[in-house]
């Protein structure tokens, strides 16, 4: 048991020797009670806790922390007031040494009862047990009227002296109905709050609570009767007969949980060692964690259901007990898709809200057959806590195989739970003993009067005289057994029993009906795969077409799947198209940066859809151009080798395809590499004669072609030289020469074949000016073969040559007039004599 001393450890006293210490026992209670009986009172605080025998606690006002008051307050108590009501209050400390009372107004206004020794002090015992004047015998009030605008809850702080910044020794211990005397510093004998009608004719009851109440005995032999009326945030009512507990110091408040788990949630386990995972009685509830409210009365009737507070908000009071329901029942996949998941390793989430603590079992029929007790339909199976809850199903039936996609048919499940209301806890810290048990009764709700408790102190290692059982997972009467451990000693030493050092948790609640749901959902897998990459070109300043296939090999279909396409920004001008292949399949929100085209992409299962994306490569590029193609799945649709199983919607084909369990690598992503070079030069285009031929020299290496769309086909002598002759262009027109390079990059010369009719000039100038240096006949090149004789203009012979290439310079011959015979040989053979004659002039033309 934890006691406080400023300086050295307490001994335990027994009769009537006063103690020389103050270490104090620490009780946090979460509680029910026992049914008894409640007489009508006209104050409340101090004279209702001393109305059942037993002992005084007196009550602490303190701001010091240790550990036998961790959550230590000023006497602090709560009030619900109208507007036109009064509320009298009242201390055994008032004007003692600064002894105050001061009152927080939910409108952010501020009172205190000053330092008067007389209005607001409860000097004895008779003034306690009377209330406040006009009360026959009773004390005299400090009074404050209630003002329009601060209807709601009043907080009230009994100051002790010297504003509890310091713990002094143990006050005397009394009987509760006997005189006491007030002690010094932090303890305060007697309090009051008593709330009086606008009308100033009676006093109203159950109108004042606390969230937390901590005190002292004065002894540890000595034992504590107060009585306690519990309001929870849903409506149920509980009384509490703390029925001798016994120690020196405590506190106690009431909540939803006792003792947390890791995750917050509710234990329901006893701790062994000193814990304080438990919700501050201080703090404001959540959702998850509630303090339940300690009345000192039952109660009013007339309390509304939620209340204006200081520092602003609501909180909650009297409402109708709430049965215990299940709502809002869900099937959402682990990424957070709703109606559906992927295939293990994937899963997903039951989602479903209760209005209770409590249990479940959740059976998947797994099989499809309608039935939900098959070996391999899986059942789950745990608690649940108030509010949201959920509960991951990883995908697996119940013989731990993977449960497989529908490719028709929903799954279905089905989710029954028992869930429980009105919940509360006690837990006992450092309690070694509680051989009475406590009495309570939940008095309120189904079932009602209640008086059953739980406990499980398995965990806790046995030392002295455990609880009996030491697992009460099914209830017992509070009547029979209210959770009782240790034995009595006389031992002023002797902490050596079951509760020391440990954390003692007793609950209580209402259980539901099993209450049923229903839940469909889809389990989807597709393996999703891209083709190889193939590139048609790659050289600078040129187009490059990049061709892949997206496949879904099921079973499932998809929709929305997110393709992507990554280049470098050497590739400009991006052009996509695609076209369904096999089966049905579309694309849809296309977009186009600098270097990625990403689309969504609808397949069925088996559907193929092929990619055709079109660029130019820029002049300046060179080197390797990589590119990568990704399809990835779905959120919620497991890819076989191509999924990462963790809660994060997927955002990158690679990250999927490299996660476990399937490992590295998948068939989701591919990638090429294209080395560009220079763009081919097949030279500029020409025009020749018919019948001539023509030379090809391209830059760089390569090989030529002619196009296969020509209407006729010529010689080329040697296509995989750059400089070649080209023969056989008999045939009028265009003639197209492509020259293709290693990556397959193309330019083409086009040669035009035009009538090889002659041209002779009647003069020609050989004055090595590089202008008309020799007799040349246009169209000549088309009759090989052809003889030319020249005469002077005596008729001899200066030249000849039977196969003219228009290569005679009238070299020796004197400038004049000159005359030739020019027998043509046609393509046929045949021999057409042409005479005239030329003018050769040595002089610049």
């Amino acid at each position: 048991m934890l006691k406080y001393l400023p300086s050295k450890r307490c001994t335990l006293h027994i009769a009537s020797k006063p103690p020389v210490n103050n270490w104090y026992l620490v009780v946090y209670i979460v509680l029910f009670s026992f049914s008894i009986s409640i007489t009508h009172v006209l104050a409340e605080g101090s004279k209702e806790l001393n109305s059942n025998g037993g002992n005084r606690a007196y009550l602490l006002s303190s701001t010091v922390f240790n550990a036998s008051y961790p959550f230590p307050t000023l006497g602090t108590m709560k009030v619900y007031v109208k507007a036109g009501e009064s509320i009298y209050v009242g201390s055994s400390v008032q004007g003692i040494n600064g002894g105050t009372i001061n009152f927080r107004a939910p409108d952010g206004s501020t009172y205190s009862s000053g330092t008067d020794a007389v209005t607001g002090l409860i000097s004895n015992r008779t003034q306690e047990v009377a209330g406040p004047l006009p009360n026959t015998g009773g004390y005299t009030p400090f009074i404050k009227t209630v003002q329009v605008g601060q209807e709601g809850v009043w907080e009230i702080d009994f100051i002790p002296e010297a504003n509890g910044t310091q713990l002094t020794a143990n006050p005397t211990p009394v009987a509760s109905s006997t005189m006491w005397v007030q002690p010094a510093a932090q303890y305060i004998a007697a309090f009051d709050v008593s709330v009086r009608d606008a009308a100033n004719a009676k006093f109203l009851t159950g109108r004042v609570f606390t969230n937390v109440f901590s005190g002292v005995l004065g002894a540890f032999n000595v034992g504590f009767n107060g009585i306690f009326n519990i309001l929870t945030k849903d409506g149920y009512q509980y009384t509490l007969n703390n029925n001798g507990q016994a120690g020196n110091g405590f506190t106690f408040f009431v909540n939803n949980k006792g003792f947390r788990d890791a995750n917050g949630g509710v234990s329901y386990k006893s701790v062994n060692l000193i814990t304080t995972n438990v919700q501050d009685p201080r703090s404001a509830d959540t959702q998850m964690d509630v303090t339940q409210k300690i009345f000192f009365n039952p109660p009013a009737s007339d309390l509304p259901a939620s209340a204006s507070i200081p520092g602003g908000g609501t909180t909650w009071l009297l409402s109708a007990p709430v049965l215990p329901t299940i709502s809002n029942v869900t099937f959402t996949g682990i990424e957070g898709t709703v109606g559906r998941a992927g295939t293990n390793p994937l899963g997903g989430y039951f989602v479903f809200t209760t209005s209770g603590n409590g249990n479940y079992v959740l059976a998947i029929d797994a099989n499809q057959n309608g039935l939900f007790t098959d070996a391999a339909d899986r059942k789950l199976a745990g608690a649940v806590n108030t509010g949201t809850n959920l509960i991951y199903w990883d995908g697996l039936d119940g013989e731990g195989k993977k449960v497989p996609a529908n490719a028709l048919a929903a799954y279905n499940a089905n989710i029954t739970i028992i869930t429980t209301a009105g919940e509360v806890h006690f837990p006992f810290f450092d309690v070694e003993r509680n051989v009475n048990g406590l009495k309570l009764s939940r008095t309120n709700g189904i079932y009602a009067p209640d008086d059953t408790l739980f406990w499980d102190d398995s965990p806790i290692t046995v030392v002295g005289t455990p609880s009996n059982p030491i697992k009460n997972l099914t209830g017992i009467s509070s009547a029979v057994n209210g959770h009782k451990w240790g034995t009595t000693t006389f031992d002023p030493n002797n902490d050596a029993d079951f509760g020391n050092n440990k954390s003692i948790d007793t609950w209580g609640y209402t259980s539901s009906a099993p209450v049923s749901s229903a839940v469909s959902f889809q389990l989807l897998e597709a393996d999703l795969a891209v083709g190889d990459i193939s590139a048609a070109a790659g050289c600078a300043g040129l187009p490059v077409t990049y061709q892949f296939t997206v496949k879904n090999n099921g079973p499932s279909a998809v929709t929305g799947a997110k393709l992507s396409f990554n280049y470098p920004t050497d590739i400009m001008g991006l052009v996509v198209n695609s076209t369904a292949t096999t089966g049905t399949s579309s694309v849809s929100a296309g977009l186009v940066t600098a270097t990625a085209y990403t689309c969504n992409v609808d397949l069925t299962n088996g559907a193929v859809r092929t990619f055709n994306i079109t660029g130019k490569v820029s002049l300046s590029s060179s080197g390797s151009l990589a590119v990568s193609a990704g399809i990835l799945r779905p959120a919620d649709v497991t890819d076989p080798d191509a999924t990462n199983p963790d809660a994060t919607p997927p955002t990158d084909a690679l990250l999927e395809c490299d996660a476990s369990p399937s490992g590295l690598g998948c068939n989701n992503v591919k990638t090429n590499t294209v080395v560009v070079i220079a763009a081919p030069n097949a030279g500029p285009d020409q025009t020749v004669f018919q019948y001539a031929n023509a030379t090809l020299s391209a830059v760089g290496a390569g090989t030529w072609s002619q196009a296969s769309a020509d209407a006729h086909m010529a010689t080329i002598s040697n296509p995989a030289s750059n400089i070649t002759t080209v023969t056989g262009l008999d045939n009028l027109g265009l003639h197209h020469f492509v020259y293709t390079n290693g990556n397959g990059c193309t330019d083409t010369v086009v040669i035009k074949v035009i009538a090889a009719d002659l041209e002779i000039p009647n003069i020609f100038t050989p004055n090595n000016d590089g202008k008309n240096d020799v007799f040349k006949i246009t169209g000549l090149e088309s009759y090989a073969g052809s003889q030319l004789i020249v005469f002077n203009r005596w008729g001899n012979e200066v030249y000849r040559s039977d196969n003219y290439l228009n290569n005679w310079d009238g070299s020796g011959l004197a400038e004049g007039t000159y005359y030739y015979i020019l027998n043509r040989k046609d393509h046929d053979g045949a021999i057409v004599t042409i005479k005239g004659w030329v003018f050769l002039k040595r002089g610049k033309s």
